[in-house]
């Protein structure tokens, strides 16, 4: 049976009414980033029934473009300029120097947030993953599995994005982003954001500001690490939300971005044994 959903032009669809909400001063039609489900090389794939039949439905949420102008992230992998790099998990600088190592880290975390079960929860370490034995299950899995990728802030900016700037953007715009999740309907958010904004605004504008209670919240500090990631279970809605780190390696060691969100991640599977139990509960009353 045919998918009738269409989630991007739906979110297409949004995007018209959350453009025209910005001041004409604000160039809006020019700096918006479209996105949404990441569409897969050549666009044969049916993205819509792949997302619709996924046991996990995995969304990154980021803060913003670094560009100036805007893009439509949903063609990363299909149109985008490095978008051959991309597919095989490179990350490369501006400058031509190096790389960023953005896309390994997303491709570590979406290859473990899609493998790991309670019999196997994987090792304390991201090392195992990124071995170059494995580097094409990584590339497999980008590659094959539907999943989304949303900038926070709309509006594309400079190459960093500081905590007020984001904050200010999200004040105006939370209650759209609230509204791209709900059409989108992930089971599993990322908040790529060390400083919480992203995190604290989805707590606010998707879940009325309610915090899980102790059965269902995990808050996890690893030893060699100052960074407090967490995870909130929101059982009746059917979604795990992640707070963890910017996919960028800079200042930090791949290991502890991969960490931020499998260690929370393998302590819901070790107290709820199995990934089942998150549709098993989920309330579609409560999607609204």
């Amino acid at each position: 049976m045919e998918c009738m959903r269409n989630y991007n032009s739906e979110l297409d669809e949004l995007f018209k009414e959350w453009i025209a909400s910005y001041p004409q001063e604000a160039n809006a039609t020019d700096r918006f980033c479209k996105d949404g489900l990441v569409l897969k090389n050549g666009g044969s794939n049916d993205i819509n029934r792949a997302w619709a039949d996924a046991e996990r439905r995995i969304m990154f949420l980021l803060k913003d473009c670094p560009d100036g102008w805007g893009y439509d992230v949903r063609e990363l992998l299909t149109k985008g300029p490095n978008a051959e790099k991309v597919r095989e998990l490179k990350s490369p600088r501006s400058s031509g120097r190096g790389g960023t190592g953005f896309y390994k880290n997303m491709g570590l975390i979406l290859h473990g947030l899609c493998s790991l079960t309670e019999e196997n929860r994987g090792e304390i370490n991201y090392g195992n993953q990124a071995k170059p034995g494995n580097k094409k299950a990584l590339i497999d899995t980008f590659n094959n599995v539907p999943f989304a990728i949303v900038e926070s802030k709309k509006l594309a900016g400079g190459p960093t994005c500081p905590a007020d700037i984001l904050n200010a953007a999200l004040e105006t715009d939370g209650k759209f982003l609230a509204k791209e999740i709900d059409i989108l309907e992930p089971n599993i958010i990322v908040c790529c954001d060390a400083q919480g904004t992203i995190f604290d605004t989805v707590v606010r504008c998707c879940f009325n500001g309610n915090v899980p209670n102790n059965e269902h919240r995990w808050v996890y500090r690893h030893p060699d690490s100052d960074f407090e990631c967490k995870l909130y279970y929101y059982e009746s809605r059917g979604i795990l939300l992640f707070n963890s780190f910017h996919l960028t390696s800079r200042g930090k060691e791949a290991w502890e971005i991969y960490e931020a969100v499998i260690s929370p991640f393998r302590q819901f599977l070790a107290r709820y044994k199995t990934f089942n139990v998150v549709d098993k509960n989920r309330n579609t009353q409560n999607i609204k």
